[in-house]
């Protein structure tokens, strides 16, 4: 009895997870005039993200769509203080995103910085081709 417990809080947990990605939708491709950059990237390179933030303000940065087919995979995302301004109380600095190719292949990221409610300040549209 308990093992069947088990496996279904398991079972369940996993459909959760997986319904919250299923979400997001894959992006297959962006309008140019949207498009803010395309990185190039071969199988060793690693690419860095960096975008402006302040946290303080209510407004995060994240990424808002699917990444697949798994061209690359999202190494780590960490906020970074801006270096001239991180005693200052309310001070901004930046979200750093690194990702490692899989994969030959194209892919776009649709980066959002927004509040929990909703409200959108700012979207960054990149594409990413790997060689």
């Amino acid at each position: 009895m308990r093992m069947t417990t088990t496996f279904l809080i398991v079972f369940f947990g996993m459909y959760l997870f997986q319904s919250c990605d299923s979400q997001k939708k894959v992006i297959d491709n962006v309008p140019s005039e949207k498009l803010n950059n395309t990185f190039n990237l071969g199988m060793n390179d690693t690419l860095k993200i960096e975008l402006k933030s302040n946290p303080t303000t209510g407004y995060l940065w994240s990424i808002d769509n699917k990444i697949k087919p798994k061209i690359i995979q999202e190494l780590s995302h960490e906020f970074v203080k801006n270096n001239k301004t991180m005693d200052m109380v309310g001070a901004g600095g930046f979200d750093h995103w690194h990702f490692f190719p899989l994969k030959t292949g194209e892919v776009y990221l649709h980066f959002i910085y927004a509040r929990e409610d909703g409200k959108i300040d700012s979207e960054k549209y990149y594409k990413v081709v790997v060689k």
